[in-house]
C-alpha cells in the first residue's frame, strides 16, 4: 500500500480545536476513509510539540510494540484488521472508519449516546476482553477508539498495550515520551528501583486520569467491576 497522497488525521480536542493524536506516529487516511496508515517517525510537520528527548530509537521501539500487539490480539473483535506492514519505512495500514470517538464526543452538535446507544457496554466488553487474555490497554482516550459502519467500537494505539506478565518496564527506556501533562501518573507508578509498574499505571489512569476526557466516570466504574470485584489483572 502507498499513503503518499493521503491526508493527515487530526483528532477533535476537548477544547474544540483539531490537534495531532500522538507523539510517535503520523496518522493518514485514504480518500475513502476506510484505511489508516500509522507512520512511526518524528514528523515536525504533523506535530509542533515533539519532545527534545524523543529519539528515533524510541520511536522504533514503540513501532515494534505496535506490530507485536496488533498481531497478538488480532483474534479480539475490537482489534482492527491489519492490511499491510511496511517494516522498512515503519508504516502500518489498518482497518479504519473516517474518525475517532473524539469527533463525536467533543462536537456540541453530536451525541455519543444517540449515535452509539450501547457505547458504555461496548467499552466495558473491550476492557474485559483485554483483561481476560492477560493484557492492559493503556491508551484509552476517546481518540483511541473508532466505530465501524455497523456500529462496533474498535480501538487503536497498540503501542500502549502491556501484558500482565510484563507489567514492569524500566522508566529510563520510555522517558522520552513522558511530558509534563500526566507525568504524575508515571511518577506515582515508578518503583524505588526505577521500574514503571503498569498495573499501578492502569489503575491510576482508569480511576483518576480519564474522568476529564469521558462522561459519567465510565472507566472508574469499569475498573471497579472488572479489577476489584473481579479480582483479576
Amino acid at each position: 500500500m502507498d499513503n503518499t497522497d493521503w491526508n493527515y488525521y487530526l483528532k477533535l480536542n476537548y477544547d474544540g480545536n483539531l490537534r495531532e493524536t500522538n507523539l510517535l506516529y503520523t496518522p493518514t487516511m485514504n480518500a475513502d476513509g476506510n484505511v489508516l496508515c500509522m507512520h512511526y517517525c518524528i514528523d515536525y510537520d504533523y506535530r509542533d510539540n515533539v519532545p527534545e528527548k524523543l529519539t528515533k530509537e524510541l520511536v522504533d521501539w514503540f513501532f515494534e510494540r505496535e506490530v507485536r500487539f496488533l498481531k497478538e490480539l488480532q483474534h479480539l473483535p475490537q482489534t482492527p484488521k491489519i492490511y499491510d506492514i511496511d517494516h522498512l519505512n515503519q508504516k502500518i495500514y489498518i482497518e479504519w472508519n473516517t474518525e475517532t470517538l473524539s469527533q463525536i464526543l467533543y462536537d456540541s452538535n453530536r451525541s455519543l449516546d444517540e449515535e452509539i446507544p450501547n457505547w458504555k457496554e461496548q467499552v466495558y466488553t473491550l476492557i474485559k476482553d483485554f483483561r481476560d487474555v492477560g493484557y492492559y490497554k493503556l491508551s484509552l482516550y476517546p481518540h483511541c477508539f473508532f466505530v465501524t459502519k455497523d456500529k462496533k467500537i474498535k480501538t487503536i494505539d497498540y503501542y500502549a498495550v502491556i501484558p500482565h506478565n510484563e507489567r514492569f518496564i524500566e522508566r529510563s527506556v520510555i522517558e522520552g515520551v513522558i511530558g509534563k501533562i500526566g507525568a504524575d501518573r508515571f511518577d506515582n507508578s515508578t518503583t524505588e528501583d526505577g521500574l514503571l509498574d503498569f498495573k499501578k499505571f492502569f489503575e491510576i489512569t482508569a480511576n483518576e486520569y480519564l474522568s476529564s476526557y469521558w462522561p459519567d466516570g465510565v472507566f472508574s466504574k469499569i475498573f471497579k467491576e472488572l479489577y476489584l470485584n473481579g479480582k483479576l489483572g
